[in-house]
């Protein structure tokens, strides 16, 4: 038996299986009208014990939770009030269930690190958090295909690219000049960001720098050469990169709450 950890997000959703503390297997999927279809038989053939959901999507919510009540599998939903994580901003609730995973999860790589979430989909987050646990803020930029996207919606009619590395950084067409500014672009804002960040601590060289999210993973590249060409510049501004970061610290939430349901 193994316990489901779901992750769904505002387009994406993630499902990691564990099995003795340790990620034995994951998937990752669009939110798409047809999850149902997909999902379903899917899980069917798998023997969980018990489903643990946190979500950004009300509707793929819906639909995962009609599909765990098919399958008769237990289910606990992410609760902030039982968070051991103290969250050190304006608006608490404005900080979505992903990006508190991911602390969690750099926590559990770096417990006595403050630490640094790059999470890098269609959006670019950056979440701080300090070694005893407390949440104090971050960043969002712009991701590579938003940014392609938002200059091809530019009146003076620019081409839509795919955000792939040039073959230089000078760019000789249009087209290579968009892809190494959203490429070059994109490294350096992460560069200047971690940097400023770094500044919030009394240590700045201690801290731990870590990336996931979608442009992360190898499978989600139109090429598996295109996305290690990105990981092995990014690797130079990070001291780990984990594309299941985000499950791995919602499982360490998991046996969190299910502990201090147990103790009530």
């Amino acid at each position: 038996m193994s316990h489901c950890v779901i992750d769904i997000g505002n387009t994406n959703i993630t499902l990691g299986f564990f099995s003795d503390d340790r990620l034995i297997g994951s998937r990752s999927g669009a939110c798409s009208p047809d999850l149902e279809k997909s999902l379903l038989p899917f899980l069917r053939e798998k023997s969980i014990e018990k489903a643990f959901v946190a979500s950004t999507h009300e509707e793929t919510n819906k639909t995962i939770l009609k599909i765990l009540h098919e399958l008769a599998i237990p289910v606990v939903s992410l609760d902030p009030v039982l968070l051991s994580l103290t969250i050190d901003v304006d608006e608490p609730r404005e900080i979505g269930h992903d990006r508190i995973a991911g602390v969690y999860g750099a926590l559990h790589h770096f417990p006595t690190f403050d630490c640094i979430v790059i999470d890098i989909g269609t959006t670019v987050t950056f979440d701080y958090v300090t070694k005893e646990g407390t949440y104090i803020g971050g960043a969002i930029y712009p991701g590579a295909q938003m940014s392609a996207k938002a200059l091809a919606n530019d009146p003076g009619k620019l081409p839509l690219v795919e955000t792939l590395k040039p073959q230089s950084a000078l760019g000789k067409t249009t087209k290579e000049s968009i892809q190494s500014g959203i490429y070059y672009g994109l490294l350096g804002a992460i560069e200047r960001v971690v940097a400023e960040l770094c500044l919030c601590s009394l240590s700045p060289s201690s801290v731990k720098v870590l990336a996931t999210g979608d442009a992360t993973r190898m499978e989600n590249a139109p090429t598996c050469e295109d996305r290690a060409l990105f990981l092995d510049d990014l690797k130079d501004l990070t001291d780990t990169i984990d594309p299941h970061l985000k499950i791995v610290g919602l499982y360490e939430i998991f046996k969190e709450q299910l502990l201090k349901k147990q103790e009530k």
